[in-house]
Formats: structure tokens, C-alpha cells, sequence
């Protein structure tokens, strides 16, 4: 079963087509795949990233309880009605 994919248009350097276009020649791969590829890749450290820095939060006795992330986990009715974290 394949993963599910959206569409995404955006443009590039002419030096990251250049890449591209040299990998597709090498390869045979499509550009588009080849791009497809390099931002997975890059959104799952971002996400790795994210996690330990909750992580570490945590460590160090903060608990995630920082607003934003207390606001990303709780959505809106984690504030009142001043806009502060409850």
C-alpha cells in the first residue's frame, strides 16, 4: 500500500533544479519524486527535533508546560479569556 501524498506546487533555485535534473539523468527517478524524497526526509528530523526538545523541556522540570506547547496539545480552551495559558 502506497502513502498517501498531497499536492504540492512551489519553485526552486535554479541551482536545486540543476541538482535535480542531474539526478533524474543519473537515475531515471523523476524530479518530483527525487524532491518528494529530500522533504520527507527533512520533515521527519524536523520532527525528531521537536520531539526531543519536549523532551529535554521535560528534563530539565519544565513539563511542556510552556504556553505553546500547552496551547499546541490543549487548543484554544487552554487560554482564558485574556489570552493566558490556564
Amino acid at each position: 500500500m502506497s502513502q498517501e501524498l498531497r499536492d504540492f506546487r512551489g519553485k526552486v533555485t535554479p541551482e536545486t533544479d540543476a541538482v535535480l535534473e542531474a539526478l533524474n539523468r543519473a537515475t531515471g527517478r523523476d524530479k518530483s519524486e527525487i524532491a518528494r524524497e529530500v522533504l520527507h526526509r527533512w520533515a521527519a528530523e524536523q520532527l525528531e527535533a521537536a520531539k526531543l526538545m519536549v523532551r529535554l523541556s521535560t528534563c530539565e522540570g519544565r513539563g511542556g508546560e510552556s504556553r505553546g506547547v500547552r496551547a499546541a496539545s490543549q487548543g484554544a480552551a487552554a487560554e482564558d479569556a485574556g489570552g493566558r495559558a490556564k
